[in-house]
């Protein structure tokens, strides 16, 4: 079968033939229905030193997945025809952070496409712990942009949305994802903060209130957008140390702030002054919550809280992996859908 395969230690990715996998102990065999591609796709593209250290080619890629099992190994019992969404984080079930509950912690965690392979094909084994079973009228592209989603669920969920002002630091599509859960929370005013206008343009489309384009004025453009409101929380999702040190002089005394973007550099911050006697929270943010994020993420989609298809702005064959990851490079895209082919 073929698949989108990292074959060296060396930027670039290929369309290649690979063996079909095998389902182990309780793992189930998924025939692959859909995909999305993420910043980490892109890295692993580029062979940045992230990649350059995690990455062990060949590898076949891709985490966002959504399936229909086709097989079992021992001990998995999930029926065939049963439609997925997939979680990526392979957990040890076994340390301390895993006895805990702690699951989105846990130190041995393998990620599917990055440790393991991936489903940037068309087939993929995973453990039937790791898959969450989707309703028939969940389309297959929506089901497999979840992961991303709960990523955002995740970020919103360490305190009060209702009512309150947000700011949303960096609107790809897991910032996108948290405008649109904040305003099903109840918040009175997101404000988001980009320096795409396209990215700016979906943020509004996702519920934001207020759009403010990322410069050199950005806490004073933040205030005027929040018109004398307290701003309650800030969910950072850029990675840039600027809008984490930006994040922390906005939040009200007392607020909150969630971190779950990863710079390429680090950020100094002034906590004696900005975090301490200010009395403010920081929150960072990995993976999900297993199974409460899961759970909170399919309620949202469930219910029509959230629309998650307003995320995907593009679609393309895996075999055009290279212009979806151009597209998502250019900036010009929200979230992008691959489907087999």
């Amino acid at each position: 079968m073929q698949a989108v395969v990292k074959p060296i230690a060396a930027p670039g990715l290929v369309l290649a033939d690979v063996p079909q996998p095998v389902p182990g102990d309780g793992e189930l065999l998924l025939r692959v229905a859909a995909a999305s591609v993420c910043g980490t796709d892109v890295h692993i593209y580029d062979w940045n030193p992230w990649a350059a250290a995690r990455v062990h080619p060949p590898r076949v890629i891709g985490h966002e997945i959504c399936g229909e099992v086709v097989g079992r190994g021992p001990g998995a019992d999930l029926p065939d025809g049963r439609r997925v969404a997939v979680e990526s984080h392979i957990v040890c079930r076994q340390c301390n952070s895993c006895a805990r509950g702690d699951f989105h912690v846990c130190p041995n965690t393998r990620i599917l496409g990055v440790d393991v392979d991936g489903g940037f094909t068309s087939l993929v084994v995973v453990p039937q712990l790791n898959v969450f079973p989707i309703s028939d009228d969940t389309t297959s592209e929506v089901a497999a942009a979840l992961e991303p989603v709960g990523n955002a669920v995740h970020a919103c969920s360490y305190g009060e949305l209702a009512g309150r002002a947000v700011v949303v630091f960096g609107c790809g599509p897991i910032g996108c994802a948290a405008i649109a859960i904040a305003r099903a929370e109840g918040a009175a005013a997101v404000i988001a903060v980009d320096r795409n206008r396209y990215r700016l343009e979906l943020a509004e489309r996702m519920g934001a209130t207020s759009l403010v384009m990322a410069d050199n004025n950005v806490e004073p453009s933040v205030r005027a957008a929040a018109r004398g409101a307290d701003i309650d929380c800030a969910l950072e999702m850029s990675g840039a140390p600027s809008a984490v040190i930006a994040a922390t002089r906005l939040v009200r005394p007392g607020g909150w702030i969630s971190l779950l973007g990863i710079g390429d550099e680090p950020a100094t911050l002034d906590l004696s002054n900005d975090v301490v006697m200010t009395g403010i929270s920081l929150h960072g943010v990995v993976g999900r919550r297993l199974p409460q994020t899961w759970e909170a993420t399919m309620e949202y989609v469930r219910s029509g809280a959230v629309d998650v298809s307003a995320l995907i702005t593009h679609h393309y064959a895996m075999s055009e992996i290279v212009a979806a990851i151009e597209l998502i490079k250019s900036g010009h895209c929200g979230k992008v859908s691959l489907h087999p082919g």
